[in-house]
């Protein structure tokens, strides 16, 4: 007993002051800036910390009851995610089928049946690669660099999840002079589609809101040019819309100029400046799977605000995300790209 608690002391009180270590910079971290990636790799960090540290104190404590509990919990938790794991191929493809037919057949739209064939294309690839050509050096080096990527993209992966949910517990606090509603396009170029009616009605829940709470009336800021394929600016068709579903037209300004996320905040933040707002006193709205980005733009042109997202449809989530993740990685990719040159660089030295 006195060997296994000196053998498992120092390693206790270390992973004890690492998980505070991890705790107190995860607090710092989300308090600065939450709409970092750094914050979801510190979170990751902080619960695997966690759980090393819950394991090395039931493993310390050595008290048979605890552990068998302690065990059966974990095999709870591991059991859905392997058979989730081994079945993720199946799962991409089936999402990409129900969003082929719900959705446009564009190829933003069909990036989780693509990732689910591949998932099972590249490894049947190499099976077949390696029975046809057995003992292949050019095969077991091309095999090791999809391995590496794999695991790379993996942990970007995972990085941004954890930033997702971080920004989903935010709640503003009623004391904002403005909400930022970010625009998306238009169904026949005229209506405002069931996404976009989805961001201007959580604005306009939110004013009323803090009406009723503190009596501060709150402007809105519809944020949409006019695309190619549209008759008239996104921003004017937010604004009648918001109008109709009980927003005051004069508590409403309208961006009608803005044809990406950064004009979207660029030209409100104009907007705003011209009419004396406080910038600091705003918020803006956007769909879920998107805040984390937008939150990003916005700091960009100086708005240091947050933002809140309205539901999306659980069969788009996917989707959505993957395109939110391919957007992200495209938005630091001289860095991907040198950690992609290491990646085969690596691959070679353990293939030579």
């Amino acid at each position: 007993m006195s060997r296994l608690f000196s053998l498992l002391a120092i390693p206790l009180v270390l992973s004890l002051i690492l998980t505070g270590f991890l705790t107190y910079a995860l607090y710092l971290l989300v308090k600065k800036n939450r709409y970092r990636l750094l914050c979801g790799i510190v979170a990751n960090f902080t619960i695997l910390s966690y759980f090393i540290t819950l394991t090395l104190i039931l493993m310390f404590l050595n008290q048979p009851m605890l552990l068998r509990g302690y065990f059966v919990l974990v095999v709870i938790i591991a059991i859905p995610i392997i058979l989730l794991t081994a079945i993720s191929a199946y799962l991409f493809i089936f999402n990409g089928l129900v969003v082929w037919r719900r959705e446009s057949h564009s190829l933003g739209n069909v990036l989780t049946l693509i990732i689910g064939f591949l998932l099972i294309i590249v490894p049947v690839g190499f099976h077949l690669l390696n029975h046809w050509w057995p003992h292949s050096k050019t095969i077991t080096f091309l095999q090791n660099v999809s391995t590496f990527f794999v695991r790379y993209l993996l942990f970007w992966v995972l990085t941004f999840l954890m930033s997702f949910v971080i920004t989903k517990l935010f709640r503003p606090k009623y004391d904002q002079e403005y909400v930022i509603v970010l625009g998306s396009g238009l169904i026949d170029g005229t209506k405002v589609s069931p996404l976009l009616g989805s961001r201007i009605q959580l604005a306009i829940d939110f004013q009323k809101a803090e009406l009723k709470k503190t009596g501060k009336e709150v402007t809105l800021v519809m944020s949409g040019g006019q695309g190619g394929d549209e008759k008239l600016p996104e921003g004017i068709a937010m604004k009648k819309y918001a109008v109709e579903h009980g927003a005051p037209a004069d508590q409403i300004l309208v961006d009608d100029k803005s044809k990406n996320t950064f004009e979207n905040m660029l030209f409100s933040k104009e907007l705003l400046e011209e009419r004396g707002f406080n910038l600091k006193k705003g918020i803006f709205t956007t769909s879920d799977y998107h805040v984390f980005r937008a939150a990003g733009y916005a700091r960009l042109v100086g708005l240091n605000i947050n933002g809140i997202g309205s539901k999306t449809s659980s069969y788009f989530l996917p989707n959505a995300l993957i395109r939110e993740y391919i957007a992200i990685l495209l938005n630091h990719k001289r860095f991907h790209f040198l950690m992609a040159l290491l990646i085969v660089l690596l691959s070679a030295l353990i293939f030579v």
